[in-house]
Formats: structure tokens, C-alpha cells, sequence
């Protein structure tokens, strides 16, 4: 990742070797966060379920709280990357996968083994065509950005709406949605990667400065497979008897 032969031609599809081995951590980092966000669901399923559960539906309070914390370590997470720190990004990238684990520990006691398979499922298969997408196109989808960061507030103003209306018709309609929006900005966030990949390299970047932006690349793909997973599962999952 050191050394870039800027007197190479390079493909617009992103095919050298750099681009390769960038994409490689990224979706390398995802997985291993998807993967401790299940080891950590089940723990939590199986071992600390009524804690959890406690924690959430006790009070507002336990609530705010778990969304405070993701909402820093995201935070975090951006402002290690951005100094050159990939390691700590990294560790607080497996502490914000951890912390998924408590959502999805209740989903799992909540749905079927049958409905969280399905729903994993489509999930994959809805983001690896819509990342497929917007990584390979040759239009620059940066335009879209501010159209999905709208959509984005309104999705989670309708939420937020709903905690006090208790509609399960109107969450089914939020659901729906953010499987649209997630999906756009799957293919958005691959667009972006792509062509911000092309840019620092091009200037030069080091190999801190690229893992770190694989990282917060990772972060963003996490968001959208984790919460199409979420919705798709509100959709279509069966309950427990």
C-alpha cells in the first residue's frame, strides 16, 4: 500500500492492485464488526437477556444512554481515523460492534431462527447487488448525498414519531423505508470509497491515512448492512411462540 505507480493508467473500475487491497480491508473490517456484533447477540441472548431487556424497556434512561455511547464511539471512531490512528479506530470500530450486540441479542430471543436467517439472507443479497453497483457505475453518484442525508433525518424524526404513537402500521411504513434508503446509500457509500480512494491516492496518502479511511469505510457499510438486516426483519421476521 506503500508504494502506487502513478504512471500507471488507472481503471475506472477500480481494478488495480491498491484499490483492490483497500477494498479488502474494508469489507475485512466489516465482517470481522458483523461478526462480534453475533458473537456478542448470542452472549447476550443466551446469558444476559433479561439484564438487557431491563436496560431498554426499565426506563428512557437506559436507552439514551446505549445511543449516547454509539453515537460518541462513532464519533471517536471518525476522529481517530482522520488523525492517523487506524488501531485505536479500529478497537473502537469492535467496541461500537459490541455494543450492536445488545440489539440484537433481543431480536434473537424475539424472532425465529428461521426469520433471522432469511433476513440475513436478503440482506446479503440486496447489498452485494447495490454495492456492486455503486462501485463498479461510472457516473459519480456524489449527488445523491444530500438527497439521502434528508431522507435520512426524516426516517429518524418518523421513528422517534412513532415511539410515542405505538403504530405497528406506521412502523411497518419506517421499516420500508429504511430498507430503501440503507440500500441507496449502500451503492452511495461504495461510489464514495471508490472515488475517495482515487484522491488520497493519487495525492500520495501513506498507508495509515488509507486504513483509516478503511475503517470509517467500514463504519458506514456496517451502518447499511446492519440496518437493512434490522428492517427486513421487522418486515418479514416471525415471532417466538
Amino acid at each position: 500500500m506503500n508504494n502506487f505507480d502513478f504512471n500507471t493508467r488507472r481503471d475506472v473500475t477500480g481494478a488495480d492492485n491498491g484499490m483492490k487491497l483497500f477494498f479488502q480491508r474494508v469489507y475485512g473490517f466489516m465482517a470481522i464488526a458483523l461478526a462480534v456484533t453475533a458473537v456478542s447477540g448470542f452472549v447476550v441472548q443466551n446469558f444476559f437477556l433479561p439484564q438487557v431487556v431491563s436496560l431498554f424497556a426499565g426506563s428512557w434512561i437506559g436507552t439514551i444512554a446505549v445511543i449516547a455511547v454509539e453515537l460518541v464511539l462513532v464519533a471517536m471512531i471518525r476522529g481517530a481515523s482522520l488523525r492517523n490512528n487506524p488501531s485505536k479506530a479500529f478497537g473502537l470500530l469492535m467496541a461500537f460492534a459490541v455494543a450492536q450486540g445488545l440489539t440484537l441479542g433481543i431480536l434473537l430471543a424475539y424472532y425465529t431462527q428461521a426469520s433471522v436467517l432469511a433476513a440475513f439472507g436478503s440482506t446479503a443479497a440486496l447489498f452485494a447487488g447495490m454495492a456492486a453497483y455503486g462501485f463498479f457505475t461510472k457516473k459519480s453518484l456524489a449527488g445523491m448525498g444530500p438527497i439521502l442525508f434528508g431522507l435520512l433525518i426524516g426516517l429518524v424524526v418518523a421513528s422517534i414519531i412513532n415511539i410515542f404513537m405505538g403504530s405497528t402500521g406506521f412502523q411497518m411504513l419506517v421499516s420500508f423505508a429504511s430498507v430503501i434508503i440503507f440500500a441507496l446509500y449502500t451503492a452511495y457509500d461504495n461510489n464514495m470509497l471508490r472515488q475517495n480512494y482515487e484522491q488520497m491516492a493519487g495525492q500520495g496518502a501513506g498507508d495509515a491515512q488509507l486504513t483509516g479511511m478503511a475503517v470509517i469505510g467500514a463504519l458506514m457499510l456496517y451502518l447499511d448492512f446492519i440496518n437493512i438486516f434490522y428492517s427486513l426483519l421487522q418486515l418479514f421476521g416471525n415471532q417466538r411462540d
